[in-house]
């Protein structure tokens, strides 16, 4: 149960606040050290510590334990304490039980709730994952101004920096600490352009991404030109929209300089459980660009 705890715990971190050493995976590297104390409980490995409970002793992330998600502080900060606390709707029924067999008694806390935040991103997750296989999960509600939701990472073992940010978003101007009353679902299929390192491990990755890149817009055989109702739009640096697909969607060609390569908004006034299907349905579209991932350099055409 430790390991699945830490598991959980991991994906809870900011992707940017990932340490520069180690990886980017949920499963411990190191030793897993665990420890439970007066009323919270500790677990760690090598690359970062965490507390979930009550109390501060210089933990790098620390997480509250309340019967309801609520949000703890106005963020955003990197690391310390979280600005959302987990809750049993959370963890589920097996490791709800082992905390709680730890810890002894939720948080008292009369904050303000974040059940709807926290459901509509349960729910992204809940219909996107069997569409991602092998992806790792890292949730973001602490660093953008502009959205919250999901940083999803292709599989460590692809060799690429590949990323997919799904949830929600709005102007800069008009949140946080909540969602505004126009949130609309925002996804984003993105890599770093070349040479935008954050960590010298990252450097065959980005060299490889470069490379996938061009092929993904090759204007003959690209699986993203073939969504482009012009097959030169890489040719251009400006937003080229996707007609076909549900709310706004847009190809932005590599020589914009930007780190997307799709940005797409559904329409605002979505419920729910509208947004996940709106970006189960973007998802889907990209799924051809997503099969030529895994590729290295020798099953790419360049040409």
């Amino acid at each position: 149960m430790e390991e699945a705890l830490f598991a959980r715990l991991w994906e809870e971190v900011d992707f940017d606040d990932h340490p520069h050493q180690g990886g980017h995976g949920p499963v411990p590297e190191g030793e897993l050290r665990f420890s439970v104390g007066d009323e919270a409980l500790t677990i760690s490995d090598d690359r970062l510590t965490f507390r979930l409970g009550l109390g501060d002793d210089g933990e790098d992330s620390i997480h509250r334990w309340t019967m309801w998600p609520v949000r703890m502080n106005e963020g955003p900060e990197r690391l310390g304490e979280h600005r959302w606390s987990l809750s049993p709707d959370e963890l589920g029924g097996r490791l709800t039980r082992f905390v709680n067999g730890c810890i002894g008694r939720y948080q008292e806390s009369n904050l303000p709730l974040v059940v709807e935040e926290r459901s509509v991103l349960g729910s992204l997750r809940a219909r996107l994952q069997p569409m991602l296989p092998g992806w790792t999960w890292h949730l973001e509600v602490d660093n953008k101004p502009d959205r919250m939701g999901w940083y999803v990472r292709a599989p460590a073992d692809w060799d690429s920096l590949f990323t997919i940010f799904v949830g929600l978003g709005w102007s800069p101007d008009s949140g946080p600490p909540s969602p505004p009353a126009d949130a609309a679902g925002f996804l984003l299929f993105e890599r770093a352009p070349p040479g935008e390192l954050d960590r010298a491990d990252e450097h065959d990755s980005n060299r490889l991404d470069s490379l996938r890149t061009v092929a993904l817009c090759n204007e003959q055989r690209g699986a993203l030109s073939a969504l482009a109702t012009d097959p030169t739009w890489s040719h251009r640096a400006e937003p080229h929209l996707l007609p076909d697909l549900p709310g706004r969607v847009e190809l932005w060609p590599p020589s914009m300089g930007r780190w997307p390569l799709l940005v797409a908004r559904s329409e605002p006034d979505l419920a729910d459980g509208d947004v996940t299907v709106w970006a189960a349905a973007i998802v889907s579209a990209l799924q051809p660009a997503i099969s030529t991932l895994p590729a290295r350099i020798d099953g790419l055409s360049w040409h």
